[in-house]
């Protein structure tokens, strides 16, 4: 093959992948919300209640996350395990981009993955209402 050839086909791979991953991506649905963190849809024992989600145009695809949701305990606790999410005793202030919704009340239980690298994702469940709240940053 000569190499105008190798070029034309070289091209004609890449620019699909230059225009689908470089499109930012905002949406306030729960379900595309969850989809778009979660790469499926939500399962069946999730009922979600509110979403919001941003991703940036960049190929790195920084993202911020928020989502308000009720699972099942059996639910909760595998995504804490899987996830190596473990309680947060430590200070947090809710970002000032937050949607209006998102409030976990004083009886939430803070949780943040154990890791010595920490962007600011916090994960709270409410003891009384079981009303759980997402909210995740990679930047």
């Amino acid at each position: 093959m000569n190499t105008i050839k190798l070029n034309t086909i070289f091209l004609l791979f890449l620019t699909p992948f230059l225009l689908t991953s470089c499109s930012e991506v905002k949406t306030t649905n729960p379900k595309e919300t969850y989809k778009y963190w979660a790469g499926t849809k939500p399962p069946a024992d999730i009922k979600l209640l509110n979403g919001q989600y941003w991703r940036s145009a960049h190929w790195t695809l920084e993202y911020i996350m928020y989502l308000e949701f009720k699972s099942t305990e059996i639910w909760w606790n595998e995504f804490l395990m899987q996830n190596n999410i473990v309680e947060d005793k430590g200070k947090w202030i809710v970002p000032t981009d937050a949607p209006d919704w998102f409030k976990p009340s004083d009886n939430s239980i803070r949780y943040r993955i154990e890791s010595d690298f920490d962007q600011g994702s916090r994960y709270f469940k409410d003891t009384f209402t079981e009303i759980c709240y997402i909210y995740e940053i990679q930047i």
